[in-house]
Formats: C-alpha cells, sequence, structure tokens
C-alpha cells in the first residue's frame, strides 16, 4: 500500500495548527464572494466551513497538517476544490479554487441479476484535475445538501459538477458491498454501477489489553489491488461495527481520538462464507518529533518523505516542510521511523530509527543529516568525439518527467530527486538533426565529468499476436534491459501495435541487450526472443505471442490510430494552410499537467522539435500555460499518450513522452 495514501485516511488524527488561506475565483479569474469553503482533514475527518468574503478570500485558522481536501460551491456554479499536503510547521496560503459551470451526471444502479436498486447513496465524488478533490456527499447532508441517491428504478443524478470535466464516483447501500466507477465525464447519462451483496464483516475494537470496547472508533478499510478503494465505517457505543465488502485483499485500521491500531492489518475476504468477523486491538499514543537538516549546511530539507512502522506494519508518511520538522503519532511499543527520500539527496547509511512509545507525551528524535547528490554533468559528442550542440537528454531511470538540450560545448548539467536502487543514473541521448543516438549510465563518481558518444540508431521490427495466431492490434510492446535488477524496470521504449498487430521502431540504441514485452492490459504478457543489435543494423524479431489469459479473461481495450486522422483540436479554430504544420500531441492527467508542459516546452527546444507544434491535453481543467505550448482539454483517443502528426494530422508515430528525434527527422512539413 501507498504510505501517502495512508497520511490521507488519518490526516484526521494529526495535531492541528496550520492556517489554510487563498481565494475563490470563477474561470474567468473574478473573485467570487459568498462561497461556502469547505475543509476535510482527510476521510475519516470532520467538515469545516467558511464563507468567502467580499473579494473571494476565504481563511481556516486550525486546520490539520497531512493531506486535506479544500472544496467550494456557489450559486451558479459547480464544486470546484483542490488538496493540499500541508508540512508541519507549515501553512497553506495563496490557494486559488476555481469555480467552472455546472453540469450532471446521471445514471442506473443494479443488482448482479440486472434487478433496479433503489436507495443507493453516492456518497462521494473525486473530481479529477490538477489537483484531484473528493465532494463528501455523506458528510454534506449535515450541511443541508441533499445526498445523491437512486429512486424506485435505479436512476440517480448528481449535480453541480464541473462542466466537461472528468470524475470517479462512490456508491453505498445497506444490503451491498460499496461500489465505485472511474473515469466519468460529466455531462454522462447513462452511468451504470452494479452493486453486489459482498461479505458481511462484523467486528469488534477493544483496548491492547482487552478490557474495554472501543465506541465511536474510525474503521478505514482499503483495498490492497488498484484501485484502492476505501471504505469507512465507526463502532457504536459496545465497541462493534459492520460493514459489507467486496471479496479480496484489504488493508484495515482502527483509531480514536487517543487511541489506535498499532499499524495497518491484512484482511482476506473470501466470499466462501456470507460474513466474517474480526477484532481489532488499539493502543495509547504518542507524539514523535523531529527534522531533517543538510549534513553540511545544518539547513532544513523541505519535501523529505518518512515513514513510519509498528510492529511491522505501515502506519502514516509524512512530508517535511519548510522547517524540515516532521510529526507522527506512534502506538504503544516498538515503532519505526524512516526516512525514505528527499529530493536531491542521499539516503543516510542508517536511513531509519527504532524507538519505543509509552502512552502520552512527546518524544524527540534524533536528527536525519542527509548529504546533498552532486549535480551531473554530462558532455555529448558525435562520432568524430565533436561536441553536439542542440542533443536531446532524458532521463530513463528514476523515472521522471523532463528534457534536457545541450550547448554549444555539447554539455547539459540536470539533477535528480534520488538515486536509482543500484545507485545508477541511466538516459539516453540523441543527435538534434542525425540518427544517432545512446545510452549512458553514471554514478556519483562520474557526476562532473561524464562524456557520451552517439551512434547510428538501429531498427527493430515484429508482430504481436495470441495463442492462436490472431494479430493484437492496439497492444502496448517496449523494450527493457534483458537483466534489470531494479524493483521497477522501466521501458527504454514503447508504442502500439497497428491494426495488423505490427510494430516497428526506427530509434534502438545500438550495443544494449534488450527484450521486448508485449501487454494487452491483462496478466499475461508476451515476451520476444533477447536482441543486441549492431550500429545502423535492422533486425526482425518475428512473432511475439501473448499467451491467453489462465484466469479472470478480460477483452483487450488497446486502440491504434497509426495512419489515421487525428482531431485534437477539440474546438479550436482551424490551421490555415499556409500555417499547416506537424504536431506532437501529449496526452497526459490534469494531475501531471505542470511536469509535462515544462518537458514539452523544453524538448521543443530541440532542431528536429521546433518545427512542430506541441499540444498538451489534459483531461481536466488546468491552469498551467506557456507560449510554446498549446494547452487544450480532452482525453486521450487511443492506447498510446503521446501522437506524432505530419503537417494533414496523420498519426505517423505512438508512443509515450517525448518521441525520439530521429523519428521527428523524418517528418516533412508537408506531410
Amino acid at each position: 500500500m501507498n504510505l501517502c495514501a495512508i497520511a490521507v485516511l488519518i490526516a484526521a488524527l494529526t495535531p492541528a495548527a496550520a492556517v489554510v488561506s487563498g481565494t475563490v475565483t470563477g474561470s474567468g479569474g473574478q473573485p467570487i464572494a459568498g462561497a461556502r469553503v469547505f475543509l476535510e482533514p482527510g476521510l475519516g475527518g470532520t467538515l469545516s466551513e467558511t464563507q468567502s468574503g467580499t473579494d473571494g478570500t476565504f481563511a481556516f485558522d486550525a486546520a490539520s497538517y497531512g493531506l486535506v481536501g479544500i472544496f467550494a460551491i456557489a450559486d451558479g456554479y459547480a464544486f470546484g476544490g483542490l488538496s493540499k499536503n500541508i508540512a508541519v510547521h507549515d501553512d497553506a496560503t495563496g490557494l486559488r479554487i476555481v469555480l467552472q459551470p455546472e453540469d450532471r451526471v446521471s445514471g442506473k444502479v443494479t443488482d448482479m441479476k440486472g434487478e433496479p436498486v433503489s436507495g443507493a447513496r453516492v456518497t462521494r465524488v473525486l473530481l479529477m484535475g490538477e489537483s484531484p478533490v473528493g465532494i463528501p456527499f455523506a458528510k454534506l447532508g449535515a450541511r443541508g445538501f441533499e445526498e445523491p441517491a437512486s429512486d424506485s428504478e435505479g436512476r440517480f443524478t448528481v449535480g453541480r459538477l464541473p462542466q466537461g470535466g472528468k470524475i470517479a464516483l462512490k456508491v453505498g447501500h445497506t444490503a451491498h458491498a460499496q461500489a465505485g466507477i472511474q473515469d466519468v465525464t460529466v455531462g454522462s447519462k447513462d452511468v451504470r454501477i452494479q452493486l453486489s451483496p459482498g461479505v458481511l464483516v462484523q467486528g469488534t475494537v477493544l483496548s491492547r489489553d482487552g478490557e474495554r470496547a472501543v465506541a465511536n472508533a474510525a474503521i478505514i478499510l482499503r483495498s490492497a489491488t488498484p484501485p484502492h478503494d476505501t471504505a469507512i465505517t465507526k463502532t457504536d457505543l459496545s465497541g462493534s461495527f459492520s460493514i459489507r465488502l467486496n471479496p479480496g485483499y484489504y488493508l484495515y485500521q482502527a483509531a480514536s481520538v487517543e487511541l489506535r491500531s498499532p499499524g495497518w492489518e491484512k484482511l482476506t475476504i473470501t466470499g466462501r462464507e456470507p460474513s466474517q468477523r474480526v477484532t481489532l486491538r488499539v493502543a495509547g499514543t504518542a507524539r514523535l518529533v523531529g527534522d531533517v537538516r543538510d549534513a553540511e549546511t545544518k539547513a532544513p530539507i523541505p519535501g523529505a518523505r518518512l515513514s513510519l512502522v509498528a510492529f511491522g506494519s505501515p502506519v502514516a508518511a509524512v512530508t517535511t516542510g519548510s522547517t524540515g520538522g516532521y510529526e507522527f503519532i506512534g502506538a504503544e511499543g516498538e515503532n519505526i521511523v524512516r526516512v525514505e527520500a528527499a529530493p536531491g539527496y542521499a539516503q543516510p547509511e542508517r536511513p531509519y530509527l527504532t524507538l519505543q512509545v509509552q502512552q502520552g507525551g512527546e518524544v524527540s528524535l534524533p536528527t536525519f543529516w542527509l548529504v546533498k547528490l552532486p549535480a551531473f554533468r554530462l558532455q555529448v559528442i558525435d562520432e568524430a568525439e565533436a561536441p553536439v550542440q542542440g542533443a536531446l537528454v532524458r532521463i530513463i531511470r528514476p523515472g521522471q518527467y523532463g528534457c534536457y538540450v545541450s550547448g554549444p560545448d555539447g554539455t547539459v548539467i540536470f539533477d535528480v530527486a534520488s538515486l536509482p536502487k543500484a545507485g545508477k543514473i541511466v538516459g539516453m541521448a540523441e543527435h538534434p538533426t542525425s540518427n544517432l543516438g545512446a545510452l549512458f549510465s553514471l554514478g556519483t563518481d562520474r557526476a562532473a565529468d561524464a562524456r557520451v558518444q552517439l551512434l547510428p540508431l538501429a531498427k527493430v521490427s515484429g508482430t504481436i499476436v495470441s495463442s492462436s495466431g490472431k494479430s493484437l492490434p492496439g497492444a502496448t510492446v517496449g523494450a527493457l534491459f534483458q537483466e534489470d535488477a531494479d524493483d521497477e524496470p522501466l521501458p527504454l521504449w514503447r508504442t502500439v501495435a497497428s491494426k495488423d498487430g505490427l510494430f516497428t521502431w526506427n530509434a534502438v540504441v545500438p550495443y544494449v541487450p534488450m527484450v521486448c514485452i508485449a501487454s494487452t492490459g491483462g496478466e499475461t504478457y508476451g515476451r520476444s526472443k533477447n536482441f543486441n543489435l549492431d550500429a545502423d543494423a535492422s533486425a526482425g524479431l518475428g512473432r511475439v505471442v501473448i499467451p491467453a489469459e489462465t484466469k479472470s479473461p478480460r477483452k483487450a481495450t488497446g486502440k491504434s490510430l497509426l495512419g489515421e486522422k487525428l482531431n485534437w483540436k477539440n474546438g479550436q479554430a482551424k490551421t490555415s494552410e499556409s500555417a499547416a504544420r506537424p504536431s506532437i500531441v501529449l496526452y497526459a492527467p490534469a494531475s501531471e499537467a505542470a511536469m509535462a508542459l515544462q518537458m514539452l516546452a523544453t524538448a521543443s527546444k530541440a532542431p528536429q522539435a521546433a518545427r512542430f507544434q506541441c499540444v498538451l491535453v489534459c483531461d481536466g481543467p488546468v491552469s498551467v500555460t506557456d507560449e510554446s505550448v498549446l494547452v487544450l482539454q480532452g482525453s486521450a483517443p487511443g492506447t498510446a499518450s503521446t501522437y506524432v502528426l505530419d503537417a494533414k494530422g496523420t498519426v505517423v508515430l505512438e508512443t509515450w513522452g517525448f518521441p525520439p528525434l530521429s523519428a521527428l527527422a523524418t517528418i516533412g512539413a508537408e506531410g
């Protein structure tokens, strides 16, 4: 389970001291007076409410630390808001909540037999965007809002949603397990949600010594498998609770004002029985306080991520703010505080502290001293060992957005947020105008004087088929290192199989042992024969077979647009014939808009890319801008995230991230 996600769930239980303030505006920037503004401190927390002033400003004076949701609503507008991770000793000021015109979503709730379900409640709606935020209708009912519910025919409607946005819905019913649906476009009228009876989970929360039941404790249950849906309930006066869950694997925890589970416990719902019973033990708590600092300058380090583990189970995660300080609420017994990462810093030799916690009071922890990672300086040279100006350099590991363009002496200088597990940074460099490229691997011992020599790139092709020999158009195919010790292997490149299952990649780095992996989105994947190509070589891999699913087979949803026209303009004025030019269109979640925009803006400065119109299309409203990149709203039309179009608007390459410069060189301004 993602520890940052855990922090979201228990934010309401951490000490409150932060100030949260900002402005509510319309999409045109006009301040909105009298808007109702809410703050939700974690899924288990209680809503706070204030109202925007005549200038649209609002403030909360005692918000919780951790990840909180701030959202607003006003007459004539939809709900809008953002999430903010508030570090210990920091405030969150200068926030801007933008309210859009309102629209609605409607649909039908049915049971497993297709019969309508009456009284199903839409308990929460997640507004997607640059900073996704949940709208807790289950809590807003006490604030005068109507919780959307299905009628006798199973029909429901959720109003006051941002026009054209993307949302996720969560639906609950006393006789059924909670269900959710992702990626719903506001304005949809035929959303279908199916509920199942699930398994009745009954339990009791007891003090650690087992002598007393704990009333009014929040029980948080989170699915251990995507999309990691979360369900919440509370104990009654006898310390008992009940909830219906679908079969699967869960992590769960109980917490009250003064007591909590030592960590997240595992729960398996098999579905073999109609009900299961569990017992949760909770213990006393204490505050754990510490800080993270630069070993050389002694300055505080903001943005460091730390985790807390108790009795071998994860408890919470926090991020340091401007003071470098952090706080945890630890449970009685053994606790381990670990510094997971800090942007631009190496892990310390001993990245953890082990301590025994007693109930009550505050424990001051020793400082974590971290050493700053060096800036990496890399010179790109050609086959004649001459510096290459305008070369495009991208980092493959650690996985991060970002490109760099070399200067007159062929040099780029870059930083990384953290070192990979193996201690080596892996990247790719490309010539700005020729079909040349190379991979490079750097450690901190070569940070100041590294060089990479470009060589003629190779070409590989093949066909993706099923075990019966049928071609699989839309399958994702990419290359990995043949042997990769990293916990998270990252593809060296990726593309999409065309309508006849064929794929071609013309930017294969030579003298690197690789293997192609293909997938249609299921649990099985196909693996090609190993290959290690010479410079300027071409190799056919033949047929790459993706075996049939042995259990829970699912239909492939991949789609290739190669050779088709892509209408990315989304209502924009048509480009005149004289101004027509090829385009690079990148689709990204609104939450990644800023990083994707920075990558496109930097990469577009490379000579081959300068001929192209760079377009960023996000799945929700965004506020990021850059004069060199056109930013629009929309959803990816196929499997890939990036499409290269000729001047006629025809797709000539499908990939992820920024495309290889060698592919751009073959695309003329007139198609």
